[in-house]
């Protein structure tokens, strides 16, 4: 069993907006959540958005399963927002990311381990 990120670098909040739908004015609707616990850096990784173009990403927020908190599925809320016609928006040290990708990262046992989060 792989051990947890270092919490010595988890020290970073985030605050993350996900598409709910529209209101009756046609404005996207959010709902949003606070994960503490999380760690930034940057990147130049690229890859392939919902319209199947290339995006190159910024950074990476790393957010470990047992250490980050709250535990949210953060795929399912990424596609939740691909359905209600919206993105997946975070906001860490006053820069605010869109999300591209969340991968879900297991370890030698087969329990999720942290999740990676792609973001340009």
């Amino acid at each position: 069993m792989l051990r947890p990120i270092p919490p010595r670098i988890l020290r970073s909040t985030a605050t993350v907006e996900v598409c709910t739908g529209t209101d009756m004015y046609q404005n996207q609707t959010y709902e949003t959540y606070t994960v503490r616990r999380v760690h930034i850096q940057p990147t130049e990784k690229i890859v392939k958005t919902r319209e199947n173009t290339d995006q190159q990403l910024s950074s990476v927020l790393y957010v470990d399963a047992r250490i980050s908190s709250p535990a949210i599925d953060w795929r399912a809320l990424l596609q939740s927002a691909h359905d209600h016609g919206g993105d997946m928006r975070v906001t860490i040290r006053g820069i605010t990311y869109t999300v591209a990708s969340a991968d879900g990262l297991r370890d030698d046992t087969d329990r999720l381990h942290h999740w990676e989060i792609g973001m340009y």
